[in-house]
């Protein structure tokens, strides 16, 4: 009977021990599991700038002065004529009926005659006025020795040349002119009035536009 009884206990003790064996190997097993689970991998997300727009250029503005303008009876008895604002590359000025401007070219010409002309240049205000002057010399001379008549210019619409050569042939004349306006700004003219009817037309408006120069 005691032999019986103790080896029930032994079964008994065995039973619980392995249990609680059971039960540890488990939990240490979830604790593994739980500890070596592996992290969710986490996406980062790049942002690509958007290309910044480029600088906007910096375009002449047109001039706010009067579309049109009436001008006075000048010296040499030229009649009453309104003048029209018109935009060359970075200036403008007041031209006549039968005139028109290649805002492009520069040229100001006669609608009727195109060899009535006058090519508008603007300069840099750190011109060669010496260097300018040999070129016009060198420009005219195929028609003729070159008058100088730069300075002050009597009754005459520009008033002043900074630098004035001419030359004077059988089909006209050819002007070489460097000319400020009131805000100094300097341009060249290049300028062919040919013998003929239309000269006395073309003449005195020509100089009358080229007066009213001005930069945008």
């Amino acid at each position: 009977m005691k032999k019986s009884t103790i080896t029930a206990i032994l079964v008994l003790l065995s039973t619980l021990i392995l249990g609680a064996c059971s039960n540890n190997e488990a939990a240490n097993e979830e604790k593994l599991t739980a500890t070596t689970t592996p992290a969710i991998p986490v996406n980062e997300i790049t942002v690509t700038p958007k290309p910044s727009n480029p600088p906007e250029k910096n375009h002449p503005q047109p001039s706010d002065r009067p579309l049109t303008q009436t001008f006075d009876e000048l010296e040499g008895g030229v009649p009453v004529q309104t003048g029209t604002l018109t935009q060359g590359e970075g200036y403008s000025l007041y031209i006549f009926e039968g005139f028109s401007l290649n805002a492009k070219t520069g040229r100001l010409s006669l609608g009727k005659d195109p060899d009535y002309y006058a090519d508008i240049e603007p300069l840099s205000s750190g011109y060669d006025l010496v260097s300018l002057k040999q070129q016009g010399q060198a420009e005219l001379s195929a028609n003729g020795e070159p008058n100088d008549y730069s300075g002050e210019l009597i009754e005459h619409p520009l008033g002043y040349a900074e630098l004035y050569l001419q030359t004077s042939h059988a089909n006209g004349l050819v002007d070489y002119m460097i000319w400020k306006n009131q805000a100094g700004d300097a341009y060249l003219f290049h300028t062919h009035n040919p013998k003929g009817e239309l000269s006395e037309k073309f003449s005195p408006w020509l100089m009358v536009s080229l007066s009213t120069i001005e930069a945008n």
